[in-house]
């Protein structure tokens, strides 16, 4: 099928997909629910599948999430923008991996599904050591990962590392697309990431060189901005009059108020693709929605569990996509 048929058969796909993505209504009756029983029944209704339990209930968020992945991947036909939803996934594996080979401690029950490089491939290289089954900048990146830990002891530098490489690896398929909807996807998450970063170095009242170790490449909103930011005793204030304003004045209500203003400036900019007929804005979108619809389930299951009520909970909800 060429690139020319393709967009008008995978549009009219994914416009099927989403009828079965989960709406603002349903999301308040999983937060009005009066037990997680009746959370679980509200979910395998709306096809998440029968018999779902506290148990598998994650298992079951992982396989809708792996099946948005799979469409998706059979209807782009090998387009690199896939890829860029796809590595985080494998860059995730890669710190659960590299995490439990220092320290010992069996991290298989954190490993994900939907990347590049299926699970059992990568954990199979690790116990092994034969890493020629891997993309060589995996390989690079591990090392360079491993290489800091042992000068620093320290697991949350094999995350600082493993992150900016994803960012890096994520901005080259981008650019690799040459789609400025997905490129400008890349450019808000990274622009995004290091906003969170920001305001966190500053929460804590670490020096500016934190933020440089863990600022991650992609966007436009260079380290320069930041550092000018930086020395700003207001950080909110410091925002005033850039694009980021009225996000960061969220913060003013707290760091989850900001949170799910993130998510939701990425949840606007996707929901552009609704009025996108013939070309991939769709597919990107419906990705993004998946993940963004999954995040928002284990946000009202993890409430749930934890006897939050129900007002609390949705403050914290994510805007749906349909």
């Amino acid at each position: 099928m060429s690139k020319n048929k393709m967009y008008p058969y995978a549009v009219a796909r994914v416009r099927m997909l989403e009828r079965s993505l989960l709406t603002e209504k349903q999301y308040s009756q999983m937060v009005e629910a009066k037990s997680m029983q009746e959370v679980l029944k509200l979910l395998s209704e709306a096809g998440y599948g029968a018999g779902l339990t506290e148990q598998n209930v994650s298992a079951a968020l992982a396989a809708r999430q792996k099946k948005a992945y799979d469409d998706i991947a059979e209807l782009a036909e090998g387009q690199s923008f896939l890829d860029v939803f796809l590595l985080k996934n494998d860059y995730h594996n890669l710190k659960v991996l590299l995490k439990e080979e220092v320290s010992g401690v069996d991290g298989s029950a954190y490993l994900i599904g939907g990347g590049t490089v299926d699970v059992e491939v990568m954990r199979q290289a690790f116990e092994t050591k034969a890493f020629d089954v891997l993309p060589p900048f995996f390989v690079e990146d591990v090392q360079q990962a491993r290489e800091v830990y042992a000068k620093t002891a320290s697991g949350q530098m094999i995350d600082v590392v493993l992150d900016r490489a994803a960012f890096a690896a994520m901005a080259k398929k981008a650019k690799e697309s040459r789609h400025p909807f997905v490129e400008g996807y890349l450019t808000r998450l990274a622009n995004l990431t290091n906003l969170k970063s920001f305001f966190r170095v500053k929460a804590m009242k670490k020096p500016f060189e934190l933020l440089r170790d863990v600022f991650v490449p992609g966007g436009d909103l260079d380290l320069a901005v930041f550092q000018a930011a930086f020395g700003n005793e207001d950080a909110i204030g410091a925002w005033k009059n850039s694009p980021y304003q009225a996000l960061t004045e969220e913060l003013r209500l707290g760091y989850t108020a900001f949170e799910k203003a993130c998510d939701n400036v990425l949840m606007d900019y996707m929901k552009e693709a609704k009025y996108a007929a013939l070309t991939l804005e769709p597919m990107v979108a419906y990705l993004y929605a998946v993940e963004a619809e999954v995040k928002t389930v284990r946000i009202i299951l993890n409430g749930k569990t934890n006897g939050i009520e129900a007002a609390v909970i949705k403050e914290r909800l994510r805007d749906a996509y349909v």
